[in-house]
């Protein structure tokens, strides 16, 4: 009912309230704003430059894709196996899903300013949407990506490792997962 008042008020788009399921999350997201109280707008998550939430138990990422001016964002060590709502992070620079639950990476494809992943001990069989993003011009020579090769599939061994490495990323296989 308060959003909706707002937005027939004609409230400014950065005073929109933002939901956050998830109350690891927002607690990280509280703590780096330095907000333990009130709403939380959509001008709070625009001031969001970087989210260190290692191993907090965060399962849910809704509403963090209004944060659109991540560059860097730690999630090793979550739960987490949708990350569907940071697709839309395109200033991200640096993520970390190490030691995660996500096993599918497409949302990765589009975020071209990335020159750092980590999938350590992730999920992770499929690597292609990592190839898309640096055919579309992202990730590339001098960037970093980690990866539990020992669980990937042949497509990604054969194949996409060996391209990443042919456009200068450094692709390093993390130890094995057993």
């Amino acid at each position: 009912m308060l959003i909706a008042a707002m937005i027939s008020t004609g409230c400014p788009s950065n005073q929109l309230l933002v939901s956050i399921p998830d109350p690891a999350l927002e607690a990280a997201i509280r703590n780096e704003l330095g907000l333990p109280l009130g709403f939380l707008t959509r001008g709070d998550l625009l001031r969001l430059r970087q989210l260190d939430a290692r191993s907090i138990g965060i399962q849910n990422l809704s509403g963090l894709e209004v944060a659109t001016n991540l560059t860097f964002l730690d999630l090793s060590g979550n739960p987490i196996s949708d990350i569907t709502p940071i697709a839309n992070l395109i200033n991200l620079l640096n993520l970390n899903l190490d030691g995660t639950d996500v096993f599918e990476i497409s949302p990765l494809a589009g975020l071209t300013n990335l020159d750092s992943i980590s999938l350590c001990g992730s999920l992770l069989t499929d690597i292609q949407p990592l190839v898309t993003n640096s055919v579309n011009g992202g990730i590339g020579t001098g960037d970093f990506v980690n990866l539990s090769c020992d669980s990937l599939g042949d497509q990604a061994n054969d194949f996409d490792i060996p391209f990443l490495e042919s456009a200068g990323v450094n692709v390093v296989c993390c130890g094995s997962d057993d």
